[in-house]
């Protein structure tokens, strides 16, 4: 009876009201539980805690996500502090509310200023290069980072990532690891050839021009460009600079030198001929130089297919 007598928008106003208390209701409910798998994370079994740190990655609200920073802050123990990353990339991966700042909790844990355990940070960095292919990040500030990490295997995983990633960025930091003379010549070899095998498109010099011209007159027209100012980049130009850097250096073994022209003939671009040419008569090892003709002709077939 008392229903009929409220108008239609009355009763609309009364339906959004309900709805609304129920969702605070449901809300306050979950804080609660969160605060409760927080005050968990301070329990001294190893198994609650572990058990917490699962359960708020699954509830990945940011509550959850600040609880789980602050626990990895304090956390003695490593096998939680790498549950408490496992965490936090979940609610990264699922996009979750917060997900942002996990994915800083995860930078902070991937950095050895921040954590002295190499599995976790190296869990971490693996979690920030899968959130690169997802694009919910740039991992290569990251991996860049690694490469000065005081363990040869993060070094190491953080090239061969830089690999999988195979962005024009990781240019630069493949080329400081293969020109480093720091760096074990393991590593050094990893980013050689992980600079050869990276595949970037590119224009060439006649590309590049169409894209110039192509912007300067959209400019003039006030309209947008349909060439990206990416196609002036003169990216395998880059590639070859880092590898003619190894291939000059006189101190630098046969060994590397050897990888360096095998990667410059993968690049096959005619930038090369002119460093291929040089090593190819001047080195002073006979298999680099044999190497370095195979790369010439391989570069120059390149041009008419």
């Amino acid at each position: 009876m008392a229903c009929s007598l409220l108008s239609k928008s009355e009763m609309r106003s009364l339906i959004v009201t309900v709805a609304l208390l129920t969702f605070l209701g449901i809300l306050f409910a979950q804080d609660r539980n969160i605060l409760r798998l927080g005050q968990e994370l301070q329990s001294p079994d190893l198994g609650v805690r572990r058990q917490a740190a699962i359960g708020l990655g699954r509830v990945s609200q940011p509550q959850s996500v600040r609880l789980l920073q602050q626990a990895l802050a304090n956390e003695q123990s490593a096998s939680i502090r790498l549950e408490l990353v496992r965490a936090l990339r979940n609610i990264a991966f699922l996009r979750y509310p917060g997900y942002r700042e996990a994915l800083q909790a995860l930078g902070n844990a991937a950095n050895e200023a921040f954590e002295p355990d190499l599995n976790v940070r190296l869990r971490a960095t693996q979690a920030l290069w899968e959130a690169g292919k997802k694009d919910l990040l740039n991992p290569v500030p990251f991996l860049d980072r690694n490469l000065d990490d005081s363990s040869q295997r993060l070094r190491l995983a953080s090239v061969q990532m830089l690999r999988k990633l195979g962005t024009p960025a990781t240019i630069p930091p493949l080329g400081r690891a293969a020109n480093d003379k720091a760096q074990p010549e393991t590593i050094r070899l990893r980013a050689i050839e992980a600079l050869g095998a990276v595949s970037l498109a590119e224009g060439g010099v006649v590309g590049r021009a169409i894209a110039a011209t192509n912007i300067a007159v959209a400019n003039r027209l006030g309209r947008e460009p349909i060439m990206p100012a990416a196609a002036l980049e003169k990216r395998h130009e880059q590639q070859i600079r880092f590898l003619g850097a190894v291939l000059q250096d006189p101190d630098n073994s046969s060994t590397l030198a050897l990888r360096a022209v095998k990667s410059v003939g993968q690049v096959k671009d005619k930038s090369s001929v002119p460093i291929l040419q040089q090593v190819a008569t001047t080195h002073g090892d006979a298999a680099v130089r044999s190497q370095a003709l195979r790369a010439i002709s391989h570069v120059l077939a390149r041009q008419y297919e």
